[in-house]
């Protein structure tokens, strides 16, 4: 059954590449534009320092520092406090890439990592902050709370999903061998490359599977429907369906609402979520280990609603 759902899924989608060629193709160029504008330049920077943070043995160092502070608030490794920030600095999927390299390099657990996946693996400022609070709403206040926000419901994301029973964990007395910096460097490079590469695919595949839906009327006749059950604004579940889909054109799909309490938290629960997209871009950074995804997408909606909510009581009483 999973095989016929898939094999007609890329029949469909083959079938409306040749209905709908031109909006396919100027889709895929805004896509690749987009990598060359703002997904390489911010990530893959990011993605070297990871790597090499993680190949020259600086991520015990790093664990050793943030054990004390890990464990009493996530009950996680001191490598799992490393993991939280570059998170919630470096954007998506910056957190899952560095996670991936934790696991691999045996540093942290199959276990551990999966929780880590919940609640590290977040949007950066440069986005939220540029794209979401002056692109969209015209204002870096609301991009600052908006990233603040996002930052709390990660934060409560990772206490809420910490197990109930305390772990031991066994961090390591001594720094593990590392590469000369030359083969560390080269390397990072070279996966580096490769990773932009693999999110840019998915990028302007569902850049082009949005321009099509959207072409064809798919997210205008969802958005009415929801429009006439729940009494949405059109424009509001627009972006709504837009979100789930794919990060940047959910929230581009914003532009033109207002900074309202119920505006911010639907901007806030896009953000958290990130997106089928991201899921999409994260299963190919954490690819090579056997980390699973179930828990991970669960616990992103779980902090996109958290982010919701606490965007409609922040805004509520800050604006």
């Amino acid at each position: 059954m999973k095989k016929f759902v898939s094999i007609t899924c890329a029949l469909i989608f083959f079938a409306v590449l040749i209905v709908f060629p031109d909006t396919a193709a100027a889709s895929a160029l805004d896509g690749l534009k987009l990598c060359a504008s703002l997904i390489i330049p911010s990530l893959f920077p990011f993605f070297v320092a990871t790597k090499l943070i993680s190949e020259l043995g600086l991520a015990q160092w790093l664990g050793k520092a943030f054990a004390p502070l890990s464990r009493r608030l996530f009950n996680v490794s001191g490598s799992g406090g490393t993991a939280f920030i570059i998170g919630v600095t470096a954007g998506y999927p910056m957190g899952a890439a560095y996670i991936a390299s934790l696991c691999k390099n045996g540093d942290i657990s199959k276990s551990e990592a999966e929780r880590l996946l919940i609640f590290c693996n977040n949007s950066g400022p440069s986005f939220i902050i540029g794209a979401a609070g002056v692109g969209v709403f015209k204002s870096s206040v609301i991009g600052l709370f908006l990233y603040a926000v996002h930052i709390l419901a990660a934060f409560l994301g990772g206490i809420m999903f910490a197990p109930n029973s305390v772990e031991k964990y066994a961090e390591p007395q001594t720094v593990r061998s590392s590469a000369s910096f030359a083969a560390a460097f080269t390397g990072a490079v070279k996966s580096s490359v490769t990773a932009c590469m693999s999110i840019c695919g998915f990028i302007v595949a569902f850049s082009v599977l949005a321009g099509i839906l959207e072409k064809a009327g798919a997210f205008a006749a969802a958005a009415k429907m929801l429009s006439a059950v729940f009494g949405m604004e059109l424009l509001w579940s627009n972006a709504l369906f837009c979100g789930i889909l794919e990060l940047g054109n959910g929230i581009g799909a914003m532009s033109g609402l207002s900074t309202s309490p119920i505006n911010l938290a639907l901007a806030a629960f896009i953000l958290g979520w990130g997106g089928i997209s991201v899921h999409f871009q994260t299963l190919s950074v954490i690819g090579g280990t056997d980390i699973k995804t179930a828990r991970y997408i669960i616990g992103r909606f779980v902090i996109a609603l958290m982010g919701s909510a606490l965007a409609l009581l922040g805004a509520a009483v800050l604006f």
